[in-house]
This record gives structure tokens, C-alpha cells and sequence, in this order.
């Protein structure tokens, strides 16, 4: 499995790094709070080992995506489980 990944996130970093410069990020005020604007193609909800799984797939097609999550990602539920994945 590992080497099927590599072909796909290999793949990914190339065009981050040509894309980066492209992004851009708007601010506006609210009341007294400065906004950040940001867009994504894809956004996947959830950091643990499916949702990072989504995401590092996503940005190998070439999305540019955010992965959210409440918690660290070593803190997740696949990560908590230890030994409850079969």
C-alpha cells in the first residue's frame, strides 16, 4: 500500500509548489475582528486515518484542499483505538 502512495503524493508536491504563489487570501473587518477568506476545492472534515487518506488523494488530483478536524491528529479516534482496527 505504501508504494502506491508514493507515486500520488510524489505528484502532489510538484504542483503545490507552482500553485502556492497563485493563492491568495482576502481579509475583511467584522466588527472589531479581522476575516480571513480562504477557497478550497475540497474540504474534508476529520483528521483521522480515512480523512487524512482523502486529503493526501484529493491534493494527488491536483485539488487544492483543507483537512478540519477538533482535535490534534494523533489524537483521533483511529489513533485512540490502538489495536481496535483489524
Amino acid at each position: 500500500m505504501l508504494s502506491s502512495l508514493r507515486s500520488p503524493v510524489a505528484r502532489a508536491a510538484r504542483p503545490l509548489a507552482r500553485s502556492a504563489a497563485v493563492r491568495t487570501v482576502t481579509t475583511t473587518q467584522i466588527g472589531g475582528y479581522e476575516v480571513f477568506d480562504h477557497s478550497y476545492d475540497a474540504v474534508v472534515i476529520g483528521a483521522g486515518g480515512a480523512g487524512l487518506r482523502a486529503a493526501a488523494g484529493l491534493v494527488g488530483h491536483g485539488l487544492k484542499t483543507a483537512c478540519i478536524t477538533k482535535v490534534f491528529p494523533t489524537r483521533s479516534h483511529t489513533v485512540a483505538a490502538q489495536g481496535g482496527i483489524n
